[in-house]
């Protein structure tokens, strides 16, 4: 037998079906060629290359584009139905993707710490005995000095109001009585009102309730049912339609702060049972979105961030962070018939994830929580922001929040990420902090956020554009002020304290264009308490005379957190430093008194 090259075959199938040696030799091998046996050989499959996964900036660039396109189906023309007819045109910037691209690149690191202000936060807030107060202030309040690398502490002023604060804390955490309230007068025909309204509202295709109405509804006349026991999930996502429900109803209502105080206290109440019993499904991921919001509105944004990681772990187990992951050794083709999911169904994961992104860059940026979702961790494009493709105008404020929400959380995320050794180079840091502050702006322009807010209607649609208003101010304030170059001066930039300024008398506006609406706690904790420092800081060090206009807004959301106090005991602390911060303004304004 001549001799051959070894071929780049596997055995022949006659080998490979007696399970014998095979020399593989063609174009017979030994053992047919000994009987003369057929001998037939199957070519080896050439192996799949190696995927080579996309970087994450190739990542963010193509979600960034996604989101051009969506915005442009999402524009609003002047004469778009149920909103009074104002010109609201939309339109996005042909510079838009030059801009993005110039500060597109994901740096790894943390934010620095303020080190002046670090040691005097720390020995006030330890003079504190009553651990509830002491981590309320230290979660709530002062997490927000490190965000504006305030200059507060530097001023004796400040210092010696501060200082009292925390003794006026310390008394009233002593004398303070825990008093459980007695049920409020909630009349059945007034919950299913307040249910109506909610689902007439907030049923949004993208985030629906995963309870029939018909059965939230029931729950008044169940609750009276003495051998009826209902599961934790569904009581606490009764209590927060309620909750939502008061929030959207414009009459006045007397003793609304009462009500409110309860349906908080019974929700917390149920948290400990529900986070014992909580499981991987749609009630219990909808439970801990709410609580998530309704823990942020009771000033414990620790328990808040608790609830956070078990959306996160069911929002995994269901798929919200694979949605659009392509199973590796399977084409597209055969991918979408294994799947049973309809498109409406993954729209709304894809829409629930990016809000939980978004979240997850709100706990991080405000409270200095690390990240519970990761770069890396999920493949997950964006929906389509009218969830079934059916454009319905009732619903184009929230479909432009959430457009215009994500384009800021992007910006947020990249901010969040910069590289902690860009910090040894000032020129550099500040200018990628300038990258992302004109994106910002950028973003501010395309979707004109003042004039969205003017021009809304109701008060939902007014709450979706008031979000990113002031989520832009506040971002603004923070980018600016952590450039290195203004750190290094004694005053603080003119355009923060513009922008300061801007945020707290729209906030204002809004309060006072809507008497009866209630707003809660969690917008001055998320969005104005920033506002609130800077504008403070620059009264107290400032020196200049022009400053009267701006103690009068200090003044007025000093009364705003004091009022909502009075019907809520355990806000007092946040009040005592608001109080603080004004009286410390009030010294430098009125220096004879």
């Amino acid at each position: 037998m001549s001799s051959r090259k070894p071929p780049k075959y596997i055995s022949c199938t006659r080998c490979q079906s007696k399970k014998i040696r095979c020399n593989r030799v063609q174009p017979q091998c030994d053992k047919c060629e000994a009987i003369n046996a057929e001998c037939i050989y199957v070519p080896r499959k050439a192996r799949a290359k190696k995927q080579s996964y996309p970087s994450e900036k190739d990542l963010l660039l193509d979600i960034l584009r996604r989101l051009e396109r969506l915005e442009d189906h999402c524009k609003i023309s002047s004469d778009s139905g149920g909103h009074g007819g104002a010109s609201r045109s939309m339109s996005t910037s042909s510079d838009i993707t030059r801009t993005r691209l110039a500060s597109i690149d994901l740096l790894h690191g943390s934010q620095p710490q303020t080190p002046n202000t670090q040691p005097v936060i720390h020995s006030m807030l330890n003079g504190i005995k009553d651990d509830q107060a002491r981590l309320l202030l230290s979660s709530n309040v002062f997490c927000h000095l490190r965000n504006v690398e305030s200059r507060l502490f530097e001023n004796e002023t400040c210092v010696k109001a501060v200082a009292a604060a925390m003794e006026e804390v310390e008394r009233l955490e002593s004398t303070r009585e825990i008093n459980v309230l007695d049920p409020p007068a909630i009349s059945k025909e007034m919950a299913k009102r307040w249910i109506k309204s909610y689902y007439e509202v907030h049923q949004f295709e993208g985030f629906r309730v995963p309870l029939e109405k018909s059965f939230v509804i029931s729950i008044p006349d169940l609750l009276e049912i003495p051998h009826v026991h209902m599961d934790s999930t569904s009581k606490i996502i009764y209590y927060n339609i309620l909750l939502q429900g008061i929030m959207l109803d414009s009459e006045y209502l007397p003793g609304r702060g009462n009500i409110i105080q309860y349906l908080y206290q019974s929700s917390m109440m149920l948290v400990d049972d529900w986070l014992c019993h909580i499981e991987n499904t749609l009630p219990d991921m909808f439970a801990a979105i709410v609580m998530m919001s309704m823990t942020l509105e009771g000033c414990n944004s620790e328990m808040s961030w608790k609830i956070f990681g078990y959306a996160c772990n069911i929002a995994r187990a269901l798929g919200f962070f694979s949605v659009d992951e392509q199973t590796h050794g399977q084409d597209s083709q055969s991918v979408s018939h294994s799947s049973s999911e309809s498109e409406v169904d993954k729209n709304r994961k894809r829409f629930e994830f990016w809000h939980l992104l978004r979240m997850d860059c709100l706990f991080r940026l405000s409270f200095g929580k690390p990240a519970l979702i990761p770069g890396g961790s999920w493949t997950v494009n964006f929906p389509d922001p009218t969830i079934t493709g059916v454009d319905d105008a009732s619903t184009r404020f929230i479909q432009i929040h959430f457009l215009a929400s994500m384009r800021l959380t992007l910006t947020l995320l990249k901010y969040l990420d910069l590289d902690v050794e860009l910090h040894q180079d000032t020129g550099v840091y500040d200018q990628a902090l300038d990258g992302l502050i004109a994106e910002v702006q950028t973003i501010m322009s395309d979707w004109n956020a003042e004039e969205l807010v003017i021009s809304a209607t109701n008060h939902v649609d007014t709450w979706f554009s008031a979000d990113i208003l002031f989520s832009s101010y506040k971002m603004l304030i923070v980018f600016t002020q952590s450039k290195r170059c203004n750190q290094s001066s004694q005053f603080l930039p003119r355009h923060t304290v513009d922008v300061a300024r801007k945020s707290l008398k729209m906030f204002q506006s809004l309060t006072s264009a809507e008497l009866h609406t209630y707003w809660g706690i969690s917008l001055i904790l998320l969005h104005q308490f920033i506002p609130f420092f800077i504008l403070c800081t620059d009264i107290i060090g400032s020196h200049r005379y022009e400053v009267e206009d701006d103690f009068v807004l200090v003044s007025w959301l000093n009364d705003f957190v004091d009022k909502a106090a009075e019907e809520r005991p355990e806000l007092r602390p946040v009040a005592a430093i608001a109080k603080a911060m004004t009286i410390a303004c009030q010294q430098i304004q009125f220096p004879a008194r």
